[in-house]
Parts: C-alpha cells; structure tokens; sequence
C-alpha cells in the first residue's frame, strides 16, 4: 500500500518538502467523503484496512488537533492488526500526527522505528532531523522566555530598590 496511490484521489499536486507534507491540510469535503464510506463499513461490521488507512491519512491532514489524535488511534489499530507490508506507512503517519500534536519524543520514537528497518528512507531522515530541528528551536525559544521572565524580575528588583532608597532618603 503506497501512500502516493492514494494521492491520486486528491486534487492537489504531491508535497515535495518535509514541511509541505507536515503543512498539507486536506479539504473538509475529501474528509468527509472517506469518513462516511469508515462509518458505513464499520456500520456493517466489517471496515477494510484500506478504507481505514485512507480515512485516518485525512485526518492526520486535516486543520484540527482532535482529527490528528483520532488518525494516530485507527493507525496504531492498522499497525496492530493490518497489512503488514503497509506498517512503514503506518508508523510514518502516526510520527507525522504526533508531531503536529508536539510529542515530539513520540514522533522521534516512531521515525527511529522506519529508520531501524530502513535506515535510507529518505523521508523518515527528514522528519527526524525536522524533529529534532524543531525540539531545539522549541528548546532555546523555552530558555529565552525564561531569561527574558528573570530579566524583569531583576529590573523589578532593582526598581524596588532604587524606590525603598529614594523613600528612605526622603524620610532623613
């Protein structure tokens, strides 16, 4: 199962960078479409582990936190329980999910799983160093707020001080 069969149901051109593919926001519409056809089969009992796959590729693209979660469920159910030659893509798309979610530690977790059985996937080399890239942007942005949160308290401080000197110099 390659992820770029079901491209073809889509009308958008194929995202040629890590960041496109992390920034792909799938229409409402196309969301829509392959969530009735999950909720017909799961109605009858019996839902395809392609119709799963397509209907939790939407959401993992989809513009809401809530449809990334629920993609990352029905993948990690697909991963258990489906084809197993479609497991990359799976844990693929789940590392993808939890990175929009920032569990970033997760999403490097599944990225290093494609990378153990297939250490030149190029597309799992790029969403691992856009993860790490990222948690270190994330990182120093964290330190720079809590300098910049230390700066004003000691600005607070020393303004305090100059005041209680001033006070005190006045009541002399």
């Amino acid at each position: 199962m390659k992820t770029r069969t079901y491209r073809n149901r889509f009308k958008t051109k194929l995202p040629t960078t890590m960041e496109e593919i992390i920034n792909e926001v799938i229409a409402t519409q196309d969301i829509m479409k392959f969530e009735r056809k999950y909720k017909k089969e799961e109605a009858i009992g019996k839902v395809e582990a392609t119709t799963q796959f397509e209907y939790a590729w939407c959401l993992v693209r989809s513009q809401y936190k809530n449809d990334w979660k629920k993609g990352v469920v029905l993948l990690e159910e697909l991963y258990h329980t489906g084809d197993n030659h479609a497991k990359r893509d799976y844990i693929f798309y789940i590392s993808i999910a939890h990175y929009k979610l920032k569990n970033y530690e997760q999403a490097l977790k599944f990225c290093k799983a494609i990378l153990h059985v297939e250490p030149q996937n190029h597309q799992a080399k790029q969403l691992e160093e856009l993860i790490k890239k990222t948690e270190k942007k994330e990182a120093m942005a964290g330190m720079a707020i809590v300098g910049g949160a230390g700066l004003v308290v000691g600005v607070g401080v020393a303004a305090l001080g100059v005041l209680a000197a001033a006070l005190a110099s006045r009541s002399k």
